[in-house]
């Protein structure tokens, strides 16, 4: 009798909360059916919607899919997929938790914490998981292939920061469900191996498959990353059947660039400066494509339409100091030389910055005279704090030249946060810029240092009271040395071991791009041999001596090593570099010169060279 009434009250509440809707809790997905019920009075009916869950729950309490629609309802209920927020966040967190606790060995329970679990959390539930069942060998008890395929689609979202695992878990969950196809995630981590060959076989393999409108547009994207352009064209005319709101103009754009087709790829980017939404940042790429390929006049046009919209676009006027060289005559607004006063103020600002150092090195140095203190023997080189302050100098514009020219555009979005694609740690930036920049900063600083030396100089750079055999065995057990310290560092901060080597080397990054981009033998040319020659004479060579002067060689030595560790931008590397520096500057001055600093300092480097070098091979078999 008591279950008859029971009964009848569920009918009662499902018959009057959504009327002709008859949508039943146990239906399959309703979590998705009630918001949509959801959306048109909210308030009155999201509890209402929960009561109706939970007496389902009361007369059917093993039946653990509907407690788990209960908590995806209520996760969804109130999300704003717009702001990604979701009001009810700490609601569905219980939710899942109360689930787990009760269900922590049921498949779907496990999945669906899983799914909402992240980070080291979410990667200490995924090797416990592992742990727990074996899926490899024989067919787990409870478990269906599609549930495993399902979790090891989920290993492979969570380890996108390792692409290796990412591809290996993705295999997996390909292989436990045949209509699975994760072929754009495997794409874009062979992307980020710099694996084409193996990028393209498994894109292509998959063009086939039929996917929701947004897989077919993210295969479009990627099938113009990787110059399948007619592919792409016909991958984009497949989405705009399925979804003719989804726009492709930028990849579009991408193409008929490709093709040099300039005025039919400059139509698309046009047609993106007439929507609302996102309008500056779709302006600027007008702008910047028409600097590249149109007439000066139209170039100016867009142009001065950026202006309009943004002042900040071109802050340190070197788009319109590139115009004004295609078209020298055209005359300028005060707003538009206002921005090369601001770049003539910034040069300024460079030559003034090197004071900051230079200025209280000799303050101390009167000091140390007045208190009558002893300096030490100091190395036998002229460098001065006049070559200090023109080498710091020199280096600052460098790097400042290197920004403008190469990654001016990105920088400027970032620093005004003009539009959304701006950079967040880094600079997001083409492999052959990256590689290109490493390079050109290479050579310019190589330059540099040949006109800081002298016949005194060059003698003092290539002198050393070791033989050749004993510099070649300090600079082996030197590069030993650094792997100690690099493992006593791993104990405080996130370096694996397999990463040793590599991670002793400065923009790893970017000398990755270099061997990606132009091999072995250049990147060791400019890593291992140039880099190694003017770092050295710059920090153990004019800093050092410059300083030793004033400060007497303990003080000059941290200061070099200070600066030397400072420019290699790494906080969770700064005591390893520091250390560096302190070892080569006290090698210059107990071997008088600085040979055995430039060959423990290339021999480090080569070896970091040759692991990158032995993890890329490893790579390609992946």
């Amino acid at each position: 009798m008591t279950k008859t009434i029971q009964y009848f009250v569920c009918f009662l509440i499902s018959f009057s909360f959504f009327g002709q809707e008859n949508i039943r809790v146990d239906q399959k997905n309703s979590h998705e059916l009630f918001v949509e019920i959801l959306t048109k009075s909210k308030d009155l009916k999201y509890q209402e919607i929960l009561d109706f869950y939970d007496h389902y729950v009361a007369i059917h309490p093993e039946d653990i899919a509907v407690k788990i629609y209960k908590c995806k309802f209520i996760g969804s209920a109130y999300y704003d997929a717009y702001e990604d927020y979701n009001l009810k966040y700490d609601e569905t967190q219980d939710c899942i938790e109360h689930l787990y606790e009760t269900y922590p060995n049921h498949p779907e329970v496990l999945l669906y914490k899983l799914e909402n679990t992240y980070g080291e959390e979410g990667l200490a539930l995924i090797d416990q998981t592992i742990e727990a069942y074996d899926f490899e060998s024989t067919e787990e008890p409870g478990w269906n292939t599609e549930q495993i395929s399902r979790f090891y689609e989920v290993c492979s979202n969570r380890f996108y920061d390792d692409d290796y695992k990412s591809i290996m878990y993705a295999k997996k969950a390909e292989s436990f469900n045949d209509t699975l196809d994760l072929s754009v995630s495997i794409s874009k981590s062979y992307i980020n191996l710099n694996n084409i060959k193996k990028a393209k076989e498994r894109l292509l393999s998959s063009l086939d498959v039929e996917h929701e409108a947004w897989v077919l547009n993210e295969k479009g994207k990627l099938l113009v990353e990787l110059d399948e352009h007619e592919k792409a064209l016909t991958m984009f005319d497949r989405v705009s059947e399925k979804d003719s709101t989804f726009a492709n103009s930028e990849s579009l754009y991408k193409i008929f660039l490709e093709q040099e087709n300039y005025e039919q790829a400059r139509t698309y980017l046009l047609k993106d400066t007439l929507q609302t939404w996102n309008k500056v940042m779709n302006i600027q790429k007008l702008a910047n494509h028409d600097l590249l390929y149109s007439s000066p006049e139209l170039a100016l046009e867009s142009y001065r339409r950026m202006q309009q919209e943004s002042y900040y676009d071109d802050f340190f006027g070197i788009k319109r100091l590139k115009i004004c060289l295609r078209t020298p005559f055209e005359p300028w607004t005060f707003s538009e030389a206002s921005h090369v006063l601001i770049l003539m103020a910034l040069v300024v600002i460079l030559f003034l910055i090197p004071y900051l150092w230079i200025l209280p090195i000799y303050g101390v140095s009167n000091f140390f005279k007045l208190k009558k203190v002893k300096l030490e023997e100091q190395l036998p080189v002229n460098w001065s704090l006049k070559h200090f302050w023109m080498i710091s100098f020199i280096y600052l514009m460098c790097q400042v030249v290197l920004v403008l020219f190469l990654y001016y555009q990105d920088y400027i979005n970032y620093l005004f946060d003009i539009g959304y694609s701006y950079v967040d740690e880094s600079v997001a930036e083409s492999q052959l810029d990256s590689a290109n920049s490493i390079i050109i900063y290479a050579a310019i600083m190589f330059i540099t240092v040949l006109f800081f030396l002298n016949k005194a100089r060059l003698k003092f750079t290539f002198s050393s009271i070791f033989r050749y055999r004993q510099i070649i065995g300090f600079s082996i057990l030197f590069v030993i040395f650094n792997g100690i310290i690099l493992r006593i560092l791993g104990n405080f901060v996130d370096l694996t071991d397999a990463a040793n080597i590599i991670r002793s080397l400065s923009a790893r990054e970017e000398i990755v791009a270099v061997f990606n981009e132009y091999g072995f033998t250049i990147t060791v040319l400019v890593v291992a041999l140039i880099v190694p020659f003017y770092e050295e004479i710059i920090f153990r060579g004019i800093i050092l001596s410059s300083t030793e002067k004033y400060l007497g060689f303990k003080g000059a030595n941290v200061i070099q090593a200070f600066l030397f560790a400072t420019v290699h931008f790494s906080l969770s590397l700064f005591v390893f570099y520091f250390i560096f520096g302190l070892i080569t500057g006290y090698a210059a001055k107990r071997t008088n010169g600085l040979f055995m600093g430039i060959a423990c300092h290339a021999v480090n480097n080569f070896a970091a060279v040759l692991a990158i070098y032995a993890a890329s091979r490893l790579l390609i078999g992946l």
